[in-house]
């Protein structure tokens, strides 16, 4: 009896340390390709950098339009961010 009870525990020990082998390789696959994509990202963000861009308007947060081309191109430098979803109910 004694040795059953040591049989299904080892069992279920040999179980515990397969389910955490695999978790530990697909979290660690996961980071690789995603340092993979960051990389690539980073690569065509640089071939943007520093390149003109055409002449656009935007609007502000202070109810009018801003054209870049004349209020802003050749006095100061542009970063342009992109937040998805930022300050929307989704």
């Amino acid at each position: 009896m004694e040795n059953m009870k040591m049989e299904s525990q080892d069992k279920e020990h040999t179980m515990h340390k397969r389910r955490y082998a695999r978790i530990c390789f697909f979290v660690g696959l996961s980071a690789l390709l995603m340092s993979a994509y960051s990389i690539a990202a980073d690569i065509e963000a640089s071939k943007l950098m520093g390149k003109e861009t055409w002449n656009f308007n935007l609007a502000s947060t202070h109810d009018r339009l801003i054209n870049y081309g004349d209020e802003y191109y050749g006095k100061s430098y542009l970063v342009m961010t992109f937040f998805p979803a930022a300050f929307t109910p989704v």
